[in-house]
């Protein structure tokens, strides 16, 4: 009996079964790591967008006129509504931890925001124009981080 074209068959098809796995397995991979790349796009738009939220909500308490108690309840109350402490959560087990750290750095800002206004300071204090600065740049790190990540341009104008 000829084992030359038993053994060269055999090789062929395995061969054959070999590089398929190997390409479903290249395959596999790209489409998760495409996956885990849309998850983070969409907490990271979702993280900044409730930043936002807050931010506007809190800068209104600090332009309405109420009284101590109700202010500190409104202002500790608007804080929460937009579940950034949720999504900070979920940032922290899908991202870099840069971005972590970043997402981390502006939302304390916003925390400090809210403890000024809770304390009584107005939309004219210093301190809290000061807050409104630092939150601005918080931010501003916290998008080029994210971007990064993405891999999109460090700024939009420089495509």
């Amino acid at each position: 009996m000829e084992w030359i074209p038993l053994v060269s068959t055999a090789l062929g098809a395995a061969i054959g079964v070999g590089s398929t796995l190997l390409a479903d397995r290249a395959r596999w991979r790209r489409d998760r790591a495409g996956q885990d790349l849309d998850v983070r796009r969409q907490l990271y738009a979702d993280y900044t967008a409730a930043l936002s939220r807050i931010r506007t909500a809190l800068n209104e308490c600090a332009q309405e006129d109420i009284p101590t108690a109700e202010r500190t309840r409104k202002v500790r109350e608007v804080f929460l509504t937009p579940g950034a402490y949720e999504i900070r959560h979920q940032l922290a087990i899908v991202a870099p931890p840069e971005i972590v750290d970043a997402a981390r750095s502006a939302f304390v800002v916003l925390r400090d925001t809210r403890d000024l206004l809770a304390a009584g300071a107005s939309v004219d204090d210093a301190a809290y124009a000061d807050l409104e600065e630092r939150f601005d740049a918080a931010v501003a790190a916290l998008r080029t981080l994210m971007r990064l990540d993405l891999g999109a341009a460090k700024s939009i104008t420089e495509r």
